[in-house]
């Protein structure tokens, strides 16, 4: 161990990064300096997911390796965060006898004290109650991203919509929209820093200003960041079919600054199973959002998440799905075997697909994803791309970056480009996950 130090592990969403990143300020205020491995720290942190078992499982897979780091330097502070720590609050503290602290999703800004208060009593502490009021909504991460200029941006917390398969509303509490004015001047600050995108975070964006009679709408909140000065690009993540209005579609096909990229779930193609997982919507009414948007902003990007093996789910059902897919075209999708979670609605419903089934179709759908993907790459082939770069990969020397559209361009390795520049590319191979680019003078 090397006094003053930390290691902070993260399981889960953008969400969960995000978090992550700003404990890691919260951490370095105090005068503590990251290290790269768990093993030479004084402050560990695992940040968790709960949204599905396999997640939760590795959670559990890595706190068990905190106990002979624990046996080896009881000073050691290990500290568990996320939506497991939400979810098993002071259980967590009786199952392991090695963690000193369970931190709950509305408790991040307490990080420091809590570090502090173990320190000084050796104290084992659960932090976990819910508030009315997120603090640690307010707690900026100062640029801290997945590159030098692009960050991540909190606008909201929380999911109001109960669907029967998903533990959110359980882990992170009813919807509260973080207020305007301080979202503008946090995003101002990360653009005086270098920052030139950010995506804007939350369980369900476009309900912002639904809570605390804000009366401000996610589309008036995209007006006024388009207007910051050295912002190049926003994105956001992620919406509610739901909840997608004529505004936001508008604010998208006229806003410059406001990538051409949607991620909008559709979860199921079968409307029995959408009906059953409480989606509130039918798949003609999602065809409806798709069609719209493609027909206002032609060149839009669109992806989407797909649960195989609900509860009840047919054959018939899963077909309705693929062909849903076979429809819609996605861009990309992130897709998912059904798992049953704690407390929500679906994990007492009859009918639950056997494991074999559910494999089954979920590399059905991927494999026919992996198809659609890598067509839409190979259209782009000698096609010009505006590519706003991200960095310069380790191994190969290549610098990387992203279309508008979220896709992923490595540009030849030969080129003099640096991060932050944005660059004409033309895309001169089209992979299954990405497109080889090269710069055009």
């Amino acid at each position: 161990m090397v006094e003053g130090t930390y290691y902070i592990e993260t399981y889960g969403c953008q969400m969960n990064e995000h978090d992550s990143e700003k404990m890691s300020a919260l951490l370095e205020r105090m005068g503590l300096t990251a290290v790269s491995s768990p093993e030479r720290a004084e402050v560990i942190v695992i940040n968790t997911c709960s949204i599905r078992e396999k997640a939760e499982h590795k959670v559990y897979s890595a706190l068990g390796k905190l106990k002979p780091l624990k046996a080896k330097n009881p000073r050691m502070v290990t500290i568990v965060s996320g939506c497991v720590a939400q979810q098993e609050k002071e259980g967590l503290l009786k199952k392991a006898g090695y963690l000193d602290a369970v931190l709950g999703t509305h408790c991040i800004d307490e990080l420091p004290e809590l570090v502090e208060q173990i320190k000084k009593t050796g104290e084992r502490i659960a932090r976990t109650a819910f508030s009315k009021d997120v603090k640690s909504l307010h707690v900026t991460a100062h640029g801290r991203g997945r590159s030098p200029v692009c960050s991540y941006v909190t606008i909201m917390q929380g999911c109001s919509n109960f669907c029967s398969y998903c533990v959110v509303p359980f882990t992170r509490g009813p919807e509260q929209s973080r207020p305007f004015q301080e979202i503008l001047d946090e995003v101002s600050a990360l653009t005086q820093k270098g920052i030139r995108e950010i995506t804007l975070l939350g369980q369900n964006v476009n309900a912002y200003g639904n809570s605390h009679d804000m009366h401000i709408s996610f589309a008036h909140l995209l007006e006024k960041l388009h207007k910051v000065q050295g912002l190049n690009r926003i994105r956001f993540t992620t919406s509610h079919p739901r909840d997608f209005h004529e505004d936001l579609i508008s604010a998208i096909a006229d806003l410059d600054s406001v990538c051409e990229h949607v991620h909008l779930p559709l979860q199921a193609g079968s409307d029995r199973i959408l009906k059953a997982m409480r989606r509130g919507y039918t798949l003609d009414y999602y065809l409806g959002k798709v069609a719209k948007l493609r027909s206002r902003i032609p060149k839009i990007a669109i992806t989407s998440d797909i649960i195989v093996g609900f509860p009840g789910e047919t054959e018939d059902d899963f077909l309705q799905t693929f062909e849903a897919l076979q429809q819609i075209r996605f861009d990309q999708i992130f897709s998912f075997k059904y798992s049953p979670r704690p407390g929500t609605g679906a994990s007492s419903l009859p009918g639950q697909v056997p494991e074999e089934a559910k494999t089954s179709r979920l590399a059905e759908v991927q494999t026919l994803q992996d198809q659609i993907t890598q067509h839409y790459h190979k259209l782009a082939e000698g096609t010009e791309e505006e590519v706003l770069i991200e960095g310069i990969r380790i191994k190969t020397g290549q610098p990387f970056g992203r279309t508008r559209t979220n896709k992923i361009v490595n540009l030849e390795s030969s080129q003099d480009i640096s991060a932050g520049e944005t660059v004409k590319a033309k895309i001169i191979r089209g992979l299954k996950h990405s497109m080889i680019g090269r710069k055009i003078s």
